[in-house]
């Protein structure tokens, strides 16, 4: 009967010891919540046109200054007429938030004669941005003109992406 006795105390005070932890513990709630915003959205606004080039024997470089948007040719070459930045707008994010953006670094334009490297050029890699006030963004590059490059049109494309930063 002893043996008994001592079991349902110690059944007791293990029980008791488990209660008096319970009796102390403590639940909170809290709140979640995730905010939207909308998704950034980029329109182009002027294709990139490094206008007409003159070329002779020797080859060289055109480059269109993404800043000021003027136009130089190395003295083997010669430009004629204007030229254009390519020109993008982010058109829709949110207000106040960095929005990045990222360019091709080169493009390859294709045409009449040998395929032409096009070095590009953004005139910043990130905006806050502002609906009220939509900034524009500007590429130009450096093209490297062929030895005797045969006339003709030549094109390519390229890339530019924003996002969230």
């Amino acid at each position: 009967m002893l043996n008994k006795f001592k079991t349902v105390i110690g059944a007791s005070v293990i029980a008791a010891a488990m209660m008096s932890n319970a009796a102390h513990a403590a639940t909170e709630t809290a709140s979640a919540e995730a905010e939207i915003i909308a998704a950034v959205e980029l329109s182009p606004v002027a294709d990139l046109d490094l206008g007409l080039v003159a070329v002779g024997a020797a080859g060289g470089t055109v480059t269109l200054d993404e800043v000021s948007g003027t136009r130089t040719c190395s003295a083997e070459l010669t430009c004629v007429g204007g030229s254009t930045r390519g020109s993008f707008q982010v058109t829709n994010a949110a207000d106040g938030l960095v929005v990045a953006l990222t360019v091709d670094a080169s493009t390859t334009l294709t045409g009449a004669g040998a395929d032409m490297l096009l070095t590009l050029t953004p005139s910043t890699t990130s905006i806050t941005f502002d609906s009220a006030n939509l900034e524009t963004v500007f590429v130009g590059g450096e093209l490297a003109v062929g030895a005797s490059q045969a006339a003709g049109v030549y094109t390519g494309t390229y890339s530019v992406s924003a996002d969230y930063q």
